[in-house]
């Protein structure tokens, strides 16, 4: 998982420190929250950390995730995310397919509805 840094190289957490983290913060998912953090540098070039700083800016992300619980990549089963915070990532793959009435729709547009990975028709 290869991070752009200030000079323009790349740095990349060990699996030492990949482990650590995962240790560290139980409640989260360390991998999404390093693909995050990759997107973000990508998007803020003039925001990237040295090489030296770069694992005091990974353990500060995680900390953070782990405060508000994650960046909304992974939601744990049963919680909700309010409309306006949902990423693109969460209208796919929010379980939206529960209200009636957006199956009814499913069901009378296109005449089937996948539920739990089975096709049903009307």
């Amino acid at each position: 998982m290869a991070m752009p840094i200030k000079d323009g190289g790349m740095w990349e957490p060990t699996e030492e420190q990949i482990q650590k983290w995962i240790i560290l913060y139980p409640t989260i998912e360390v991998l999404p929250e390093l693909n995050a953090m990759v997107g973000w540098l990508d998007a803020n070039p003039t925001k990237r950390k040295t090489s030296r700083g770069m694992s005091r800016f990974c353990n500060a992300w995680l900390k953070r995730a782990a405060d508000r619980g994650g960046s909304g990549m992974v939601k744990e089963k049963g919680t909700s995310t309010k409309t306006r915070d949902m990423s693109s990532l969460d209208d796919l793959t929010d379980n939206f397919i529960d209200c009636p009435n957006i199956r009814a729709h499913f069901l009378e547009k296109f005449g089937q509805v996948f539920e739990n990975g089975e096709r049903h028709t009307q």
